[in-house]
């Protein structure tokens, strides 16, 4: 008798403790900050655009009502779906992507019509796609630039999405995919020494047209090398790569850059060469954060948004009307919110024994990172104007919805993912 009403209170603790550990699995945290900063974004759309003949911030209402919808859905899914699902979403992901090259290619539009007004753009699709293919991939397979072969897999799934963006084009969203594909590869196991050498050709590409950057680009490129004792032929590919980056940069610039993307690079480096024309986006941005101050003019007070000075206030420069009408402070606010976002999204690794999971994670905080420090960067001043969308506050379907299935995903794969 005894026996048994030991093993009944055994029976009863050990479930108890399986609620308690269900409850404390699920991320309320991240929902909660996720949630935030969609309301902030729905208000400071709204008074970005309360004059505006569209409803702005009703769209974004709407399409943050489908994102809630889908994350419910993603939730109760089993977490090995999406291990399952990962390499054919990723193949289903290119055909958009094909479709807007072959048909679209003349219009560069990345969007794709669907019935009933909606539109959807294919490259946050592809997103969401790579980074659980990539995640699926390097699952159980370590990288190392010692194994060349090791990488060539993911190297090829990498570059054809990352190529097919680039050709809408869609240079931010495309680069948003390598800052991810580096920090999965980072916890893939390529050291920091290894990421330098692999990145390097990018490098190269920015520091080309300055010949005393460049040369000193090579300098440290090689003595990475020599005290990172590289093998002969891994040190001539890496010259070699770099030597070509550099050439091609100078090809691309004459060649294949359109004259906005050529006017944003140098606008960027002096916004006075431009000042009514590409560098009047840069130039109004300071003045609108500016003039916020500490504490902001108040919600619907900005001048420069309000009077249609700084234009696209509603997507890429989201955080200047925030700077503008809540000031330093709101900026602050917002800024420590995102922290706690990502600190949380991180924190999956260290609750989630998955090597999968800790890869989705991961790679999710590098897009989400990636997003957030290029769009502030961009609006001060200090990185160029690339149309990259700040996360949860910018105006954008496609992407405000990506986002949240993004959150889904991780909230669901934190609250049951162990056996992934």
């Amino acid at each position: 008798m005894q026996h048994q009403l030991q093993a009944k209170f055994s029976g009863i603790i050990s479930k108890e403790r399986r609620t308690q550990h269900k409850a404390r699995a699920f991320d309320s945290i991240l929902l909660g900050v996720t949630a935030l900063l969609v309301a902030i974004g729905l208000v400071l759309i709204y008074s970005a655009t309360f004059d505006a003949p569209i409803n702005y911030w009703v769209r974004q209402m709407i399409s943050a009502g489908v994102g809630a919808l889908a994350l419910v859905v993603i939730f109760f899914l089993p977490p090995k779906f999406w291990y399952a699902a990962a390499y054919p979403l990723y193949f289903i992901s290119l055909t958009p992507l094909i479709y807007i090259i072959i048909f679209k290619a003349e219009s560069v539009e990345r969007w794709i019509s669907l019935p009933g007004g909606i539109k959807f753009q294919p490259s946050e699709l592809a997103k969401v796609a790579l980074l659980l293919a990539m995640a699926r991939l390097l699952a159980f397979k370590p990288l190392s630039l010692g194994r060349p072969k090791s990488l060539i897999a993911p190297f090829i799934m990498f570059i054809v999405p990352f190529l097919l963006v680039l050709k809408q084009p869609n240079l931010s969203t495309a680069l948003s995919f390598v800052t991810m594909a580096l920090v999965m590869a980072y916890w893939a196991g390529l050291g920091l020494k290894d990421i330098f050498l692999v990145t390097s050709p990018v490098v190269s590409v920015a520091l080309t047209f300055n010949q005393l950057a460049w040369a000193g680009m090579f300098m440290l490129l090689i003595a990475v090398m020599w005290l990172g004792r590289s093998s002969f032929k891994q040190s001539l590919l890496f010259l070699f790569l770099n030597i070509s980056a550099g050439y091609g940069a100078i090809f691309a610039w004459n060649r294949i850059l359109y004259d906005h993307q050529r006017s944003r690079i140098l606008t960027f480096m002096d916004p006075m060469l431009d000042p009514l024309g590409a560098g009047y986006q840069v130039l109004q941005s300071k003045v609108a954060i500016g003039s916020g101050k500490f504490f902001g003019k108040g919600l619907l007070n900005g001048t420069q948004t309000n009077l249609s000075f700084l234009p696209e206030e509603h997507t890429d420069f989201i955080f200047s009307v925030m700077g503008e009408q809540f000031g330093f402070f709101g900026c602050l606010v917002v800024l420590a919110l995102y922290l706690v976002f990502l600190l949380r999204i991180l924190r999956i690794c260290v609750d989630v024994r998955s090597r999968f999971v800790n890869l989705v994670a991961v790679g999710a905080a590098g897009i989400f990172s990636f997003h957030i420090i290029v769009n502030v960067a961009m609006t001060i001043g200090l990185m160029p104007v690339t149309g990259l969308p700040l996360p949860f506050l910018s105006f954008g379907g496609s992407f405000l919805i990506s986002c949240i299935i993004i959150i889904g995903i991780l909230i669901n794969l934190r609250a049951r993912g162990q056996s992934v």
